[in-house]
């Protein structure tokens, strides 16, 4: 019930979340010539290197270009997110220490801008997919399901690495090499059908294969997404915020003791 109260408490507290994520913009791009744009560009240059290096090894893929923008898409998102997140609590100890506001609004505020970009690159793929065999249809609104238990799953992760980073400043460090290889293990670069048979049940258990598959079927495949897809997007995401949210709310009482 108090873990209720304090997410609900949120809206209170609007304006301090708009004006940390305006923030976050005008540092990110700050001296930037092309300033949002690289919100753009970063995944399409992505693309463009990675297409030319494993175009050839995977010609099996069908519009390799396309699937793979559209894994880089999630996967830059998640990784813009958390990334930036992890030291949310660590970086803002003079303001918390100062003011009372809902210590889960400073990690909530980093996946809320990596957010925006992600909705600048969605934008982006299917606007330079409509001239790369993307069928445009219907089933298009319903990638903003997909969107929306994606930020929610973020979200938890982000409340969990902000919270570890005070306890334990080296969470940065270690989730940046867990990270490299979760893309990895992600079926970004490579079709999932060459993984074993055996032991492709565990890569398609992973959440943002999981996100991933779901834009895929609907871009890609041009089919509505099965139903198990809608249900583990939804789980994936409501129960990683909840428990990132529990987790965070337990341990907040004891970060000023590591400031």
């Amino acid at each position: 019930m108090n873990l209720v109260k304090k997410i609900i408490s949120l809206s209170k507290f609007k304006f301090l979340l708009s004006q940390l994520v305006k923030r976050d913009f005008k540092i990110k791009y700050r001296g930037s010539m092309l300033g949002v744009l690289w919100s753009v560009l970063n995944p399409l240059l992505n693309m463009i290197v990675l297409s030319i290096v494993f175009s050839q090894v995977f010609r099996s893929v069908d519009n390799y270009k396309m699937y793979l923008l559209s894994g880089l898409t999630v996967f830059n998102f998640y990784s813009e997110a958390s990334n930036t997140a992890i030291n949310s609590i660590v970086g803002n100890f003079g303001l918390i220490t100062k003011v009372y506001f809902p210590k889960f609004i400073l990690p909530f505020s980093k996946v809320i801008s990596a957010g925006i970009n992600l909705g600048i690159s969605v934008v982006v793929f299917f606007i330079l997919g409509s001239f790369m065999g993307i069928k445009i249809w219907w089933g298009i609104i319903l990638v903003p399901f997909m969107l929306i238990f994606l930020i929610l799953f973020s979200s938890g992760m982000s409340f969990i690495l902000s919270a570890l980073q005070v306890f334990f400043r080296d969470t940065q460090h270690l989730y940046g090499v867990f990270l490299t290889i979760w893309m990895y293990a992600t079926p970004i670069l490579y079709p999932i059908d060459i993984i074993p048979t055996a032991v492709q049940p565990i890569f398609k258990a992973n959440p943002l294969y999981i996100f991933i598959d779901f834009l895929r079927q609907i871009t890609l495949n041009g089919i509505v997404p099965s139903i198990s897809s809608f249900i583990y997007c939804a789980l994936w995401g409501i129960g990683t915020f909840i428990v990132g949210a529990f987790v965070f709310v337990k341990s907040q009482d004891k970060f000023i003791y590591y400031s």
